[in-house]
């Protein structure tokens, strides 16, 4: 297997980053990072995680293209690379028992 597909199963583990990236497989040009969870106390600890941790480890790998200070983030230049892959998990996303985006 290729270190892209080792660094993408890596990013799949979290949540958070498979939420940004199936929003993007799903065909949005963009992510808004300013729609919030439900809860100040989870948006405020989400709103952390995903600026020190999270999108620097997506944007790192290539995966996506992070534009911090208009808060959007885009397809980046390795996303072609997985998308056929995102695609398929997406579609099975029930049997495969992945939190829904």
């Amino acid at each position: 297997m290729t270190q892209v597909h080792d660094n993408l199963f890596e990013v799949l583990s979290n949540v958070q980053r498979r939420r940004i990236l199936f929003t993007l497989v799903e065909g949005s040009e963009t992510v808004n990072l300013d729609s919030p969870p439900d809860s100040f106390d989870e948006r405020t600890r989400s709103t952390i995680e995903q600026q020190h941790v999270h999108l620097p480890k997506l944007a790192d790998y290539g995966f996506i293209e992070w534009h911090e200070r208009d808060r959007l983030v885009e397809k980046g230049p390795r996303f072609d690379e997985i998308e056929p892959l995102l695609q398929y998990l997406l579609s099975q996303q029930d049997s495969l028992l992945l939190e829904r985006v």
